[in-house]
């Protein structure tokens, strides 16, 4: 019986902690589509680390976008400079231990005020509460 008792009590101990990851996982997308809606290049910055890497996949190409956390906030700030407006929504997700995916649907204008849209499908890998490494398919 004791030993039913303890392995029931280690089950719901670890789907607490794996429930309070995939909350802070969640939280952490949530966070940066947020920042990304006001162009807060600051609350885009803070959430990744210093390591932190971007790389883009498209048709029989991957390279890396960005490498470093200064170098993503330079990035930033010219993707928010050759746009008039831009908002992003996550239209699903998917937590898998250290990792979520998502479909991101980004709605803009530009500059010359035309509107369009992009859809991708993203993964976020974090490490220490931070994005560590980010893929973007497009």
């Amino acid at each position: 019986m004791i030993m039913k008792q303890l392995f029931t009590s280690i089950l719901l101990l670890l789907a607490t902690v794996s429930f309070a990851q995939e909350n802070e996982i969640h939280s952490i997308l949530q966070e940066q589509v947020e920042a990304f809606n006001t162009k807060d290049i600051d609350g885009l910055v803070e959430n990744v680390t210093d390591d932190f890497k971007w790389y883009f996949i498209g048709p029989d190409t991957l390279h890396l976008e960005v490498s470093g956390k200064e170098n993503f906030r330079k990035s930033m700030e010219s993707y928010f400079n050759s746009i008039a407006e831009v908002k992003s929504e996550i239209a699903e997700y998917a937590i898998d231990n250290n990792r979520i995916s998502f479909k991101e649907v980004v709605r803009y204008v530009t500059s010359s005020g035309i509107t369009q849209s992009a859809s991708a499908m993203g993964i976020y890998e974090m490490k220490n509460g931070l994005i560590y490494r980010a893929w973007y398919f497009f």
